[in-house]
């Protein structure tokens, strides 16, 4: 979908899986590298424990599909060099410290005068303007600063963060669709654009719409532990742990009731378990002594059975369960290798192949995939010279065809843009919000017979199916008209409204959508420039595709729980359910790049979009490092093999807590200088990483007790202004008055009819000339039934009545 697009990659660590993506949609990604390698390289773990930048199994995962390059930017003929590749790019793509390329003499203006269609993407903590633009970071600190660390752990310890970087995969694909957003605009205008990516901001998707729902709830959540709400979430097996929501509603009962089945075969159901009315279960009504016998009762059966056991059960009865796997589980899923999931890529060692996922989403056109190995520092300098040296090169884009231009400059750049939505809950709705900022109109097709379970979320509300707040926030800017599918008007309506979108998106389970007559193929062949993203836990196909599920599942089954928590304690997975907020912006960029390549061909695309798939390709780390080495990496705490101290501490005040990351031993220097030059931390073994890991448990300690005398915010400034890179684990209160947030405009303000004012989020990505808009909060069921079928489908108010006699619109 982006074949010809030119990529000059100066990204770290934080944008290496950014780079990944714009190459496996088939850019032509060009990692600049200075001599010697990217610096990433030298961090381990390594490929057969042999320290080597060509064997660092971190890079041979996060950089496949590109090519690569090296150029000296401390040097003028590197930076001649950089500024004759700049002229033939499309795109620049760099995670430098706000600054950097200015001082060098290669900043946005000079490059832009060089080549005025440039997309300039930078990626950045917190990001490049803003009285925090300038903090130092590392994943620690984002995920601290972005809310996520501090509802996630136990109450009784520090917050955690995962083990792997869940900061960067949520800011690659914001990334990335901030890229192919400014070659829209491109088209249009003729210009390139800046876009400008905080990780901060993309970390705050992992909230859903939580800090906006504080003035509803009075205050901010708390870490529970290995629960969600009063229950129970993440449970003790024989072999490992597992996933499985003691919670009421119509989605669970039928898993709660075939549950109790399996423990009645096995001769672990009491009577009273087996007496409950599960149809009326609900745990909020239920005393503390009532929830501990109810989870000692499931807690005994899981503890006598296996992963495996319980998940092939879970399968047969469709309960929702799930095993928290690690890198070997994931490896041995048959869903994932019945799909061809995993690719064999050539590694350093000739008898090695390294496994590595395939792809992130299948696409009709079979072009979303890994194509090739992770380049050798400078191996192609001679190639990339070669075929980029033409100037008489014709662009990468080429101008829309008639009828398929978007863009209105000044009313968003997907201004015109018809996107018809189905589905329910977070990661199948949350597909369409960027293009909501952007100008689009996107209606959702929903019913009062069976309702997004957002909308009927318990808890007190007066308003019915119109007062839920989180579908309230997340639904912002988007219509709603009510068609019940399982009747044939209805079903003709809603296939009539397809034949109007230029965009069908829908979550349901596979097959449902044929059901009510609009399934993909069908529907492309008829509109073949129709672009239809099709997301489920599973994905379209394979034995396992019909499995009922929520994010819940899909953290576990891809390996987010086994990588979060204490190396003593259960495995508890990132607060939220991390598939939920990593699978939209996938499911995003591909519908954003396949309407730009559309803009080419005149066609459009069906997309697979499997959240536990998008998961494992996050992952791909832990994949390759699995397949290399049999090495299985874990939860550590907050700990970090390749830095040290490395870890989060408890400030002054209830509650309250600092994330400080060393990364390397000058780093560690200064550290000592602002704690005054303890004598504890005058050893020699401490001045290098290797001595410093060796005694982090001690570290932790002794910094633990210097930063307990110290504010949180008073101290963060104060390291910040060093150069050490520390940040407070901020709650929702805390995020609502984050200055840089707040100069971002991160949060809008908008008054819902019921709910009042709430503060309602935008994406981590601002385009420097389409600023993104937001103007109506989320819909009320039915709001806009006669604007769409009146304005759209034409049908006379008489008809749309008779409709709503007859239940038709319901």
């Amino acid at each position: 979908m982006l074949a010809g697009v030119r990529v000059l990659d100066l990204t770290d660590e934080s944008g290496w899986l950014a780079g990944k993506l714009l190459a496996e949609l088939g850019a032509d990604v060009v990692k600049v590298e200075p001599t010697g390698g990217d610096p990433g390289r030298r961090r381990g773990p390594f490929l057969g424990g042999r320290e080597d930048p060509e064997r660092c199994l971190r890079w041979l995962a996060l950089n496949t599909s590109k090519r690569s390059l090296v150029l000296d930017l401390e040097s003028e003929a590197g930076r001649d060099g950089f500024r004759s590749l700049v002229a033939r790019a499309d795109v620049l793509l760099e995670s430098l410290p706000p600054g950097w390329l200015d001082a060098r003499g290669l900043g946005g203006v000079g490059l832009r005068a060089r080549n005025p269609e440039l997309v300039h993407c930078s990626i950045t903590p917190f990001g490049s303007e803003g009285p925090r633009s300038r903090f130092r970071a590392s994943d620690l600190v984002v995920v601290a600063m972005g809310g996520n660390a501090a509802l996630t752990g136990d109450p009784d310890r520090a917050p955690l963060r995962c083990t792997l970087p869940t900061s960067t995969f949520h800011g690659a694909p914001e990334a990335v669709l901030g890229v192919v957003l400014a070659l829209h605009a491109r088209e249009t205008t003729g210009r390139g654009e800046r876009v400008d990516v905080s990780l901060q901001e993309c970390q705050l998707g992992t909230l859903m719409g939580g800090p906006g729902q504080l003035a509803l709830r009075g205050r901010a959540p708390r870490r529970s532990g290995p629960r969600t709400g009063r229950t129970r979430e993440i449970w003790p097996a024989k072999d490992g742990h597992v996933s499985f929501g003691l919670r009421g509603g119509p989605a669970r009962v039928p898993g709660l009731v075939a549950l109790v089945e399996l423990m009645a075969e096995s001769g672990m159901a009491p009577g009273w378990l087996r007496a409950l009315d599960w149809s009326r279960f609900d745990p909020n009504t239920l005393g503390d002594a009532e929830i501990a016998r109810l989870e000692a009762a499931f807690g005994e059966f899981f503890r006598a059975k296996t992963r495996g056991e319980l998940f092939g059960e879970a399968l047969r009865r469709r309960i929702l369960l799930a095993p928290c796997n690690d890198a070997a589980g994931v490896l041995a899923e048959d869903q994932l290798r019945a799909r061809d999931f995993f690719a064999g890529l050539a590694s350093p060692d000739p008898g090695v192949r390294l496994e590595h996922p395939a792809r992130f989403a299948r696409s009709s056109a079979g072009d979303t995939e890994v194509r090739g190995r992770a380049p050798r520092v400078g191996e192609h300098g001679a190639e990339v010279l070669r075929d980029w040296g033409d100037t008489g090169a014709p662009r990468s884009t080429a101008a829309a065809p008639t009828g398929q231009t978007h863009d209105r400059v000044g009313s968003g750049i997907f201004a015109g843009l018809k996107i018809l939505e189905f589905g329910s809950g977070a990661a199948g709705p949350l597909v369409t919000r960027p293009f909501v900022e952007q100008g689009a109109t996107v209606v959702r097709v929903e019913s009062s017979r069976r309702p997004d379970f957002l909308r009927a979320l318990p808890g007190a509300n007066p308003f019915g199916l119109d007062g839920s707040p989180m579908f309230v926030l997340l639904n912002a800017g988007k219509r709603s008209v009510r068609l019940d599918l399982t009747k044939p008007e209805g079903s003709a309506l809603a296939r009539r409204l397809v034949a109007w979108a230029d965009v069908v998106t829908e979550n349901f389970a596979p097959g449902v959508m044929a059901r009510f007559g609009l399934d993909a193929e069908s529907a492309l062949r008829i509109r073949p420039d129709l672009v239809w993203l099709s997301a489920c836990l599973f994905g379209q196909t394979g034995p396992q595709r019909h499995y009922p599920g929520f994010g819940g599942q899909g953290s576990a089954i891809a390996g987010f729980n086994a990588l979060t928590g204490w190396p003593d304690r259960e495995a508890l997975g990132p607060y939220g359910t991390i598939t939920d907020s990593l699978s939209p912006r996938f499911g995003a960029l591909l519908v954003a790049a396949a309407l730009l390549e559309r803009r080419r061909s005149g066609l459009g695309r069906h997309f697979d979009l499997s959240q536990i798939e998008v998961g494992v390709y996050c992952l791909s780390e832990a994949v390759v490092r699995a397949s290399a080495n049999g090495e299985i990496a874990t939860r550590l705490g907050n700990h970090d093999p390749n830095a040290a101290p490395h870890a989060i501490y408890p400030c002054a005040g209830e509650d309250r807590w600092i994330a400080i990351a060393v990364l390397s031993d000058d780093e560690w220097q200064v550290l000592v200088r602002v704690m005054g030059s303890p004598g504890w931390a005058a050893g020699a073994d401490l001045a290098t990483l290797a001595g410093r890991l060796a005694r982090q448990d001690e570290l932790d300690a002794a910094i633990a007790g210097w930063t307990r005398g110290f504010e949180a915010y008073a101290l963060m400034e104060r390291l910040q202004e060093v150069g050490v890179r520390a940040g407070v684990v901020q709650d929702f209160e805390d995020l609502l008055r984050d200055p840089q947030l707040v100069a971002r405009g991160h949060f809008r303000r908008l008054r819902h009819a019921h709910l009042g004012e709430l503060d309602f989020e935008l994406s981590g990505l601002r385009l420097e000339s389409h600023p993104p808009r937001l103007e109506r909060p989320g819909p009320n069921l039915g709001e806009h039934d006669a604007e769409v079928l009146g304005g759209i489908l034409g049908l006379e108010r008489a008809e749309i009545e008779r409709l709503v006699r007859d239940g038709v619109v319901a």
